[in-house]
């Protein structure tokens, strides 16, 4: 057995395919049931353990004696788990969260209309010529007049012409396209 356990380091060492063979047979079943007591789901513990030796498939491993690889291998499962968990509170949570804003009707729809309105001014905005183009967009972005100017390499009055002939033209076609009521919600 020591024999045996010596040859496997030494095949490890060398990157060896059959000592990762070897080590799959011996360590799989004790290491998902390891892992089965973190993750109370089988199947999720064989996938981590499965992962867990397809990661280290082709790299070279020098480990002093069998108790050091044991190390190693259960430790590296342990926090392929504790990843595992993480990773399934925060999808949880996040599922959690989308189903209570879904559940809000109201809400939902809110936002629904508030990404349709959103784009369709956009798309307006995006037809405007570019100097207005720009601060409209640099405007709609939260940019204070000020820096919307210094961004644009412009002086402030010119900025505040530009927005000004913007917002003109852009609530007239909103206007024409029956979204008057949205002219002052943007601008």
């Amino acid at each position: 057995m020591q024999n045996e356990q010596k040859i496997l380091l030494e095949h490890l060492a060398k990157e060896d395919d059959m000592a990762y063979t070897i080590l799959y047979e011996q360590f799989y079943v004790p290491m998902v049931l390891f892992a089965g007591k973190y993750i109370r789901d089988e199947e999720a513990a064989k996938d981590v353990v499965q992962e867990f030796f397809i990661s280290i498939l082709g790299q070279k491993k020098r480990f002093e004696n069998m108790i050091a690889l044991k190390v190693y291998l259960y430790n590296s499962v342990k926090n392929r788990c504790f990843n595992y968990l993480r990773h399934e509170r925060v999808r949880e949570e996040y599922e959690a969260m989308v189903t209570r804003e879904f559940d809000d009707v109201d809400l939902f729809w809110d936002r629904v209309m508030e990404e349709d309105v959103y784009a369709r001014v956009m798309h307006v905005v995006e037809e405007l010529p570019q100097q207005y183009r720009n601060v409209m967009t640099l405007s709609l972005e939260g940019y204070k007049i000020s820096e919307v100017a210094e961004r644009m390499g412009i002086a402030l009055d010119t900025a505040k012409e530009y927005k000004k002939e913007g917002k003109k033209r852009l609530g007239a076609r909103l206007q024409a396209l029956g979204m008057g009521m949205f002219v002052y919600v943007f601008l």
